[in-house]
């Protein structure tokens, strides 16, 4: 595994992700049309720090010893994802900024102090960061025009 690698391709999806982000006018950050399902950018924002911080807690169990896999495998994504859309609604956009920053930190700071990448950690990190900010930073991206 290269983790120097997959750290680069995490902060080049990142950098490509923080900029289409900065593109939305204030006035639209919570208007809810980026996709069918309702969500604003405000929303996507919040989704990508929810499952940033989860990646950066399961990390966490993983450094512990404390990560169960079967537990992890029975986590219904569909599920989680509503929550955290009805949560980001309730809260104002400072927060979710501040939200989004911290947990891509705390996720990167987690995974390159691993004394020992497994296969656990890498596709924790690989899917809450480099393969899952393109999907939003693409729907930002058509969204803007």
């Amino acid at each position: 595994m290269d983790v120097e690698r997959l750290l680069v391709e995490e902060e080049a999806a990142w950098a490509r992700l923080r900029g289409a982000f900065g593109r939305v006018p204030a006035d639209r950050f919570e208007e809810p049309t980026l996709t069918p399902e309702g969500w604003s950018p405000k929303d996507a924002m919040f989704h990508v720090a929810g499952w940033l911080a989860d990646c950066a807690q399961v990390l966490e169990r993983i450094r512990e010893g404390t990560f169960d896999r079967a537990t992890e495998d029975a986590l219904v994504v569909a599920d989680i994802n509503r929550a955290w859309f009805e949560l980001s609604r309730t809260m104002d956009i400072s927060t979710v900024r501040a939200e989004f920053e911290a947990s891509r930190l705390k996720a990167r700071e987690c995974f390159a102090t691993l004394p020992e990448i497994t296969a656990d950690a890498w596709e924790w990190f690989e899917e809450s960061g480099p393969l899952h900010y393109p999907k939003h930073g693409n729907d930002l991206e058509a969204w803007l025009g």
